[in-house]
């Protein structure tokens, strides 16, 4: 048999398996697989109709939060946004609003250590969420670095605290990021943290008492053997003490040349010239 005749004869047999198939299953069930392809169309459309809602409202979430940021209540707008949107842009959001709430809380230590304290507080709780609610490495190295930043500058707002679990979250951030930047950061930091003077100064800033509040709130004595003891330190006595040298400096008569002594004379002379 030639090739002619043998594609013939399999075309024959193919039709024929078809024509069965249809006669024996497909003519039979026929409604019932135009109803499965009316869902299988219905499943698609609203596949379709949901991927693009999904990224109308993205576009208009990015939209709000961009609109956050330039907004007089910036916290309270990015506040709504990260309660109200899932996924990247309300994590995006709580974080710039911990970094707000954070830098809000170190301007305020050395001119209202209450203030300073709630809103470091409210910082470590957005930092907190933030690391509950992803697993985004990158949204997780800022999230804990910024937790080092706020315990470290909450130590340096109230007497008493220490720097325990800012080493924590840094230690934390530079053992599994220690090759990317923020891990680098996060050792460099730890290391300061560590040193006897950085710690004598985040004790010092934590007495000094701002003027913008009562000072009864830090009582502190003065050793005049140990005036740099970081919780010991009266800066009531220290002003004082500064403002009465400036009087006594203020009030001594200047030096001048004695009557009949030339200002000349009073001079050094000059070294002699050499040829």
């Amino acid at each position: 048999m030639d090739s002619k005749h043998r594609h013939e004869l399999e075309q024959n047999m193919l039709a024929k398996w078809l024509i069965t198939q249809y006669e024996d299953w497909i003519r039979p069930n026929s409604s019932w697989l135009g109803y499965a392809l009316l869902g299988v169309l219905i499943v698609v459309a609203i596949i379709m109709v949901t991927a693009r809602m999904n990224s109308w409202n993205r576009a208009a979430a990015w939209k709000q939060y961009y609109a956050a940021l330039n907004s007089l209540n910036a916290d309270a707008d990015l506040e709504l946004i990260a309660n109200s949107t899932s996924g990247t842009i309300g994590i995006q959001a709580r974080l710039t609003l911990a970094q707000r709430q954070l830098t809000e809380g170190c301007f305020s230590v050395f001119t209202d250590k209450p203030q300073a304290i709630t809103v470091l507080e409210k910082a470590i709780d957005s930092f907190q969420r933030i690391q509950k609610g992803t697993t985004d490495p990158l949204m997780l190295q800022r999230a804990g670095f910024g937790l080092g930043q706020c315990w470290e500058a909450l130590a340096a707002a109230r007497v008493g605290s220490d720097l325990t679990k800012a080493e924590e979250e840094y230690q934390k951030v530079g053992d599994r990021w220690g090759d990317d930047f923020l891990g680098q950061r996060a050792k460099q930091q730890l290391a300061l943290i560590r040193q006897p003077e950085t710690r004598a100064f985040i004790e010092l800033a934590a007495a000094k008492v701002p003027e913008s509040f009562g000072k009864d709130n830090f009582k502190v004595d003065f050793d005049p053997s140990d005036p740099f003891a970081p919780g010991r330190i009266n800066f009531e006595a220290l002003d004082q003490k500064m403002e009465t040298e400036e009087q006594k400096n203020e009030t001594e008569p200047e030096q001048k040349p004695e009557d009949g002594e030339k200002e000349s004379d009073t001079m050094e002379p000059l070294p002699p010239e050499t040829e």
